[in-house]
């Protein structure tokens, strides 16, 4: 039996073979009609040969330093011709289409999180991933310039912070993203578990 990794790239790649694991089969068919959908190759006009322009885009290679002169005096330089452009024209954006579609399915489904409780000054939030939700909180936090600690204990992720009073408009727009109320005490104090955590 295949990997389901290799069924779902079949499947991509439009073959779907007999005896294939069905559920990758067809993630991958769904990520492919998707991407025929919503990637169109641009209609490229190239011309048969440039010689001038060729010649300038090596000229400002070299005096960039981003060629070897030898290099390039010993080899026989010939034009692509313009289907082999069209092809990797096409496979640009083929590769783009693939990059924002994965992009979509993997980013596009929101992570498990909300409020629970706020016993204690505690704000108890729930979260798939709760390590790297806190280092986002975190790295929001040191931007919108608060001094903010993060530490672990027990399997919850915990984060601290003494906030300014009046709390800046960038912070308050950092808890709001993360459904997070604004301490009255100014002292932010958040513990991050995961679903089902007592």
């Amino acid at each position: 039996m295949k990997d389901p990794d290799g069924d779902w790239l079949d499947a991509l790649a439009g073959r779907a073979p007999a005896g294939s694991n069905r559920a990758a089969t067809h993630e991958g068919e769904r990520l492919r009609e998707f991407i025929q959908r919503n990637v169109h190759t641009p209609d490229v006009q190239v011309p048969e040969h440039d010689a001038r322009r060729e010649a300038q885009l090596l000229e400002r290679a070299r005096r960039d330093g981003l060629t070897d002169p030898a290099q390039l005096a010993g080899r026989a330089r010939r034009p692509m011709r313009p289907a082999a452009i069209r092809r990797l024209v096409a496979l640009a954006a083929g590769v783009a289409g693939i990059a924002v579609a994965l992009a979509v399915f993997l980013h596009g489904t929101p992570r498990t999180e909300h409020l629970r409780s706020a016993r204690e000054n505690v704000v108890r939030i729930e979260a798939t991933d709760p390590a790297a939700l806190k280092m986002e909180i975190l790295d929001e936090l040191h931007a919108a310039g608060i001094t903010a600690t993060g530490y672990e204990g027990l399997g919850i992720e915990g984060i601290d912070a003494q906030l300014p009073k009046p709390v800046p408009p960038g912070v308050r727009a950092v808890l709001a993203r993360h459904h997070l109320g604004v301490p009255s005490d100014g002292a932010l104090k958040i513990e991050i578990a995961p679903p089902g955590t007592p």
